[in-house]
């Protein structure tokens, strides 16, 4: 089916249905073990699951290491202090406030701190206190794995999957800002609101988050091009450090504006550039003859009027601002050929490979 984007409706749904299901998976595997308390491993399943496969990794690992490190602490307890109301106290004090330490090295420790307080408290009076905390590590294990196999197998969304879309619809933003800073710039430096790019910026911050997720977990269940989503952040991040750049420079105006020589130039340098931008954000290899020609174009047309000595004409200031401007945008047009560089480069280089 059709990934869902996690913030939708759809998502929303599908992780309800997954997580009654897992809760569901979770209580019956117990009861057919014939385990007491079931109700734990179900409790667990609705614990771990979240809405996406990475995360959902992440809360397995997470609440299964942290209950086998609990439940190992609990039994030396069990084993080291007499079942009296003073030494169950003191056991209590002393694994609960060791887990809370711990937390400062890793945070499954929290799990580990719940689970030895149950394994210490929930078996007093148990004929066999050790076989009771084990059995609630098996409860809870039940739940863990319940949760785990019905994220990866029924209706999976993958943080993978997100990512991409995310960077489909940030790509086509990058393009629509270059778009209006250089119109803008070419229309006499009209100036644009400071704030212009905050709403685009935040919504890259969290790109970065994601993409380590990708490599850390979902990569070990899944094949997918981490090499490729990387180059495909990098470029974002660097485009939009010099679209920071561009709108800095139009904002930086003394006086009346002026109008550019090389109008034509920079708007084929526009045009392509931003064609490039949505070729990356929607998986296809921008052309990188087109690329290159529009930024020969402005450079070889730049070096014209220089040499013509038509850029001496212009104020100092006025000049510095220009060369701001134009030489972010020729960055970033320098930055996508790059990119279109290096992703033939690796898509010849598995071609070769599978030959």
């Amino acid at each position: 089916m059709k990934q869902a984007t996690l913030n939708t409706h759809k998502a929303h749904t599908i992780h309800g249905i997954k997580t009654g299901a897992a809760a569901v998976l979770a209580y019956v595997a117990a009861n057919m073990l014939d385990l007491k308390f079931g109700y734990w491993a179900a409790l667990s399943a609705v614990i771990v699951m979240q809405i996406n496969v990475a995360d959902s990794i992440r809360m397995c690992w997470y609440r299964f290491s942290g209950t086998a490190i609990g439940a190992f602490i609990g039994i030396i307890c069990i084993m080291g202090f007499p079942q009296t109301h003073y030494m169950t106290t003191l056991a209590l004090f002393l694994s609960v406030g060791f887990c809370a330490y711990m937390t400062r090295y890793n945070e499954r420790y929290k799990m580990a701190a719940i689970t030895t307080t149950i394994v210490t408290l929930a078996s007093l009076g148990e004929p066999n206190r050790i076989e009771y905390g084990l059995f609630r590590v098996i409860e809870i294990g039940l739940g863990v794995g319940s949760a785990f196999l019905v994220n990866i197998l029924v209706w999976p969304m993958r943080a993978a999957e997100t990512l991409k879309d995310d960077l489909f619809r940030q790509f086509e933003e990058c393009a629509e800002n270059y778009e209006m800073l250089m119109e803008n710039f070419l229309q006499k430096q009209t100036g644009l609101a400071p704030s212009m790019l905050d709403t685009f910026n935040s919504r890259m911050s969290k790109n970065r988050e994601i993409y380590s997720k990708v490599i850390r977990l979902e990569s070990l269940l899944y094949i997918e091009d981490t090499q490729l989503l990387g180059m495909k952040i990098e470029t974002l991040e660097k485009c939009a450090s010099h679209l920071r750049a561009m709108l800095h420079a139009l904002n930086n105006v003394h006086g009346e504006g002026y109008d550019i020589i090389m109008q034509d130039e920079l708007r084929l340098l526009a045009r392509t550039t931003s064609r490039a931008m949505r070729s990356i954000g929607s998986k296809k290899i921008p052309d990188e003859k087109a690329l290159q020609y529009a930024l020969d174009s402005a450079q070889n047309r730049l070096e014209e009027l220089r040499n013509e000595g038509v850029t001496r004409r212009f104020y100092l200031q006025k000049m510095v601002q220009f060369f701001a401007f134009y030489h972010s945008a020729q960055f970033i047009c320098k930055d996508l050929l790059y990119y279109t560089q290096e992703r033939k480069r690796i898509k010849n280089k598995k071609a070769a490979t599978k030959n």
